[in-house]
C-alpha cells in the first residue's frame, strides 16, 4: 500500500469498485503511512470499500502478518463471489 497517483482523476475514470485492502508499515522509510490513509480516503470518497492495516515496526516491505492479512481478505472476498 502506498501513495495513490492520479487520485484527482479517479471519479472520472473508475470502472469498477472491488473491495480493497491496504497494509502499510509505520516505519516505512520511502512512503509515510499517511500515504496509505490518504489513498484509502480517496477510494472511500468514490464508494470503494477499503480495509486498512498499519503494521508496527515494519519498513518498506511486507511481513508474514501482512501476508496473512491479505490471504484472509482474499478468502473472504472470494467466498462472496
Amino acid at each position: 500500500s502506498g501513495r495513490m497517483e492520479g487520485g484527482a482523476d479517479l471519479a472520472a475514470e473508475i470502472r469498477s469498485r472491488p473491495p480493497v485492502i491496504m497494509v502499510h508499515g509505520d516505519q516505512d522509510e520511502l512512503l509515510p503511512v499517511t500515504s496509505m490513509t490518504d489513498a484509502a480516503q480517496r477510494l472511500r470518497d468514490n464508494d470503494i470499500e477499503v480495509e486498512t492495516h498499519i503494521r508496527p515496526g515494519l519498513g518498506h516491505g511486507i511481513d508474514e502478518n501482512g501476508v496473512q492479512i491479505g490471504m484472509e481478505f482474499l478468502r473472504q472476498a472470494l467466498a462472496g463471489s
